[in-house]
Order: structure tokens, then C-alpha cells, then sequence
């Protein structure tokens, strides 16, 4: 009896609030391949509207129940815009591509994240205090498009205590699975998206076992594209134009490092070691950022630095007794900005000067061996990877595969993500399952 192929879409809108995107990928077996993708803007109304619920949340303990008792109207009307956009990208992409929905066995939708306190921010594992928020009805899309909806994939996890994130490692492990065959191994998947993280699938040493790990390291955009936004009114540095006129301040770096991204108890999120998930609400305008005695460039040429170094520091977290990546692929906007991609590879060649204290760390991380590409030169195409991961998710649903592990989330059992609701259905949830005050529920 021949195995099942299934169809499914994958939907991201991420903390950048910059496009929805979508794609339809086929997964047969260990064989995953995208049949077509699309990506249509996000309206700047739609994003500042969003951007205005994210800061009125996380001035109020992220209290969603609060917030749409009081404002009702503004949600509502907010939460529509943004799933009528969706549902437009779908089925555009449907359209223009002659496929029918018919063939599509689900959509995986994420939502878009208002708010995320892992264990790792708390410092706890005490479900009071933990808790993820993604905006987002499965079922309007679900009945706007004709076709099954698996969404709130985050709540599952954070209910097994794991930190929601990131869940992107299981995904890159199936991709390995192909990568593998043509002797890319090992490898980390490096995404520079808002918040950068990495997945790293390799193997121990000893006992030859395969190892799947992951976690998020910060800020990776976030800080260039607030600087660009607040001070040029842009909405990124456009291939490093504006960056590669500044030079490095370490001054500067030295502050972001020890106090950018701390948890609620301030302590160093970036010298935490994995599992942790991070969120832009736990990530800190540091008021040397808008130190204008500092000239605007070389703050962003030093936040645009921060973002490799952070990125290639945590790879120090790799233990000992596991292989060390040789192959490293991209994928996210942020490596777009060839500034911050050459950054990385000179820090993984011993080429680019860090901070004292961290140069015994850097010199164990020495790489000139390293093969750094995009994800698209071995077949998958970055753009959309982060919604490819949703889409695995819902194939993984139906499949009743998990999605997290204690691995790779910290949770305390392997974890299948998500719920699924069908058109003209009955669901009537407009947020995940996890949002604060979930655990009061049980």
C-alpha cells in the first residue's frame, strides 16, 4: 500500500509586519518540495495598528481578555482586516496557479505573535507564569477559504512547559533528511528574521546518535529596523547603504550585549544556554541607541554587527561532544543586508575584532572551513521557510507525528502542535489557547 501524499499551505506573517506569506508544499515520504508560494504586503495601516496592540499589551501583563473586553470594536475590526488578508493571499495564490482547494488535505496558520513569556524569560517553569499569544481565527480562514485550518501551534507546547519556540528545528531536521543524502552534514540553519535563531542537526561524536537542537539567540532586524524607522522614517537599511558609511562603536556593542535582551529577573538572555525562546517585547532599546553624540551610521553599523555577533556567540552552546557545523544555510530578510552576511562569515574566520572578553569564546568557534549559503542553493527556498515550517506542522497534525521535544523546546514529553477546524465549523476562538491565564483554566 503506497503512503499517503499530502498537500498543505504554510502561513506566516512575522514581527516584522511586513508581508503575509504563503506557500503549498507537497511531502511525500521524507521528500518535501514546494509547488508555488506568494507573498503579498502588509499594509502599513495594518502593521502600525498592530504594532499599537503589541505596546498597549505589554504595558498590561499581555492581558488579551482585558484589552477585548474594553475594545471590543478596535479588535475585532483589527483582527478581520488581517485574516481577510490572509485568506486573500491563499486563495490568490490558488487562483493564479490553477490549483484546486479540493487537493489541499489543510492549512497550517501561525498567527500573528502579540505576546510570548517562555520559562526561559520567567526563569520557571510554573504555568501561571508562562504563557504565548498569537491573534488569529482558524475558522474565519478556515470558511473564507473552503479549506481545513490546523492553527495555535505554539499553545501545545507551552502547556508541556516547553518555551513555544522555536519550531523551526524539527522542520530543518526533515530537510536534513534530504541534505543529508548529498552529503551536506552537519549543518545549522541559521534564520535572520526579527528575532534570529538557529537549528543545528548534526551527530555525537561518541555514540554516533543524531542530534537535532535549537533555540532562539534575540534580536536580529529588530534593532537596525527601529533605528532606520525612528530616525530616516525607512523601513529597513536597504543593502547595508546606509550601515557601510558607519563604523563599528564597541562601546556601543559592549552595552547592547550586557543589557539589549534581559529576562524579567535581568538576567543575560544571550548568554542563557538552550533551550530558550525570545519575543521583541523582552528586547530593550538601550538609551545609548539614541545617543546622538554617537553618529546615526556607526549606531547602525553597530547594531547591524550585534546581529552576526550574537548569532555566531551562540553557537557556543553547541556541547562539546557533538559535531560542529560545517555547512551553515540562511534564510530570512536579514541576511539580505550584505553587511551583516559578511559580518558572520568574518566572525566565524577569526577575520573581525569582538570584545576582549569574548575572545577565548570566538577563537573555539574559529571556522575557515565553513560553507555558508543561502538555503535556496540546495533546492529550498528561504523566502518561505518560516511559513514551510506550518505547513509541515499541519502534514505532522494529520499525521499525528510531534513537532517539539524536550530537545528542542524544553518540554516534558514530545509534543504534537495545533487544532484543527473546518469550514462553516463552530470554533470560535480569535487568540491561542496559551494567552495569559491559561493555566487558571485547566
Amino acid at each position: 500500500m503506497s503512503k499517503k501524499i499530502y498537500r498543505c499551505i504554510g502561513i506566516m506573517t512575522g514581527n516584522s509586519l511586513d508581508a503575509v506569506d504563503v506557500v503549498l508544499t507537497e511531502f511525500n515520504d521524507s521528500h518535501i518540495k514546494d509547488i508555488c508560494g506568494l507573498s503579498l504586503s502588509i499594509p502599513t495601516s495594518l502593521s502600525n495598528r498592530f504594532r499599537q496592540l503589541k505596546f498597549l499589551l505589554s504595558q498590561n501583563n499581555c492581558d488579551i481578555n482585558g484589552y477585548y473586553t474594553k475594545e471590543k470594536d478596535n479588535f475585532i475590526s483589527l483582527h478581520n482586516d488581517y485574516i481577510n488578508l490572509v485568506a486573500q493571499t491563499v486563495n490568490l495564490m490558488l487562483k493564479e496557479n490553477n490549483i484546486s482547494k479540493d487537493s489541499i488535505d489543510a492549512i497550517g496558520f501561525h498567527g500573528q505573535t502579540c505576546g510570548h513569556c517562555p520559562p526561559s524569560i520567567v526563569q520557571s517553569k510554573d504555568p501561571s507564569q508562562i504563557y504565548t499569544l498569537q491573534i488569529g481565527s482558524g475558522q474565519m480562514l478556515a470558511d473564507l477559504t473552503g479549506i481545513p485550518v490546523i492553527y495555535d501551534f505554539r499553545s501545545d507546547d507551552i502547556m508541556n512547559l516547553g518555551e513555544g519556540a522555536p519550531l523551526a528545528p524539527i522542520h530543518n531536521q526533515h530537510i536534513a533528511q534530504d541534505l543529508i543524502s548529498k552529503k551536506i552534514f552537519p549543518v545549522a540553519f541559521c534564520n535572520g528574521g526579527n528575532t534570529g535563531n538557529i537549528a543545528v542537526i548534526s551527530r555525537n561524536k561518541i555514540t554516533g546518535k543524531d542530534i537535532v537542537m535549537g533555540w532562539d539567540v534575540g534580536p536580529f532586524n529588530h534593532f537596525i529596523d527601529m533605528l532606520m524607522r525612528n530616525e530616516l522614517h525607512l523601513p529597513c537599511d536597504l543593502n547595508g547603504e546606509t550601515g557601510k558609511k558607519g563604523k563599528i562603536n564597541f562601546r556601543l556593542l559592549r552595552k547592547l550585549f550586557e543589557n539589549a535582551v534581559l529576562t524579567n529577573i535581568r538576567e543575560n538572555f544571550i548568554t542563557m544556554p538552550p533551550p530558550k525562546s525570545s519575543d521583541p517585547a523582552w528586547y530593550i532599546f538601550i538609551p545609548e541607541l539614541m545617543d546622538k553624540s554617537i553618529a546615526f551610521e556607526d549606531r547602525l553599523r553597530t547594531v547591524e554587527f550585534f546581529s552576526a555577533y550574537i548569532m555566531v556567540y551562540n553557537l557556543s552552546f553547541i556541547p562539546e561532544d557533538i559535531e560542529s557545523p560545517k555547512y551553515f544555510l540562511f534564510f530570512g530578510g536579514g541576511w539580505k543586508n550584505p553587511i551583516v552576511l559578511n559580518d558572520f562569515k568574518n566572525l566565524l574566520n577569526g577575520d573581525a575584532e569582538v570584545l576582549p572578553e569574548h575572545q577565548e569564546i570566538f577563537d573555539k568557534l574559529f571556522t575557515p572551513e565553513a560553507i555558508v549559503r543561502w538555503s535556496d542553493d540546495y533546492g529550498y527556498n528561504g523566502k518561505y521557510m518560516e511559513a514551510r515550517i506550518f505547513a509541515d506542522m499541519a502534514k505532522c497534525f494529520l499525521t499525528k507525528e510531534p513537532f517539539s521535544f524536550p530537545e528542542t523546546t524544553g518540554c516534558t514529553k514530545p509534543t504534537i502542535g495545533g487544532i484543527m477546524t473546518k469550514p462553516n465549523g463552530k470554533d470560535t476562538r480569535l487568540w491561542s489557547r496559551a494567552a495569559p491565564g491559561w493555566a487558571e483554566k485547566k
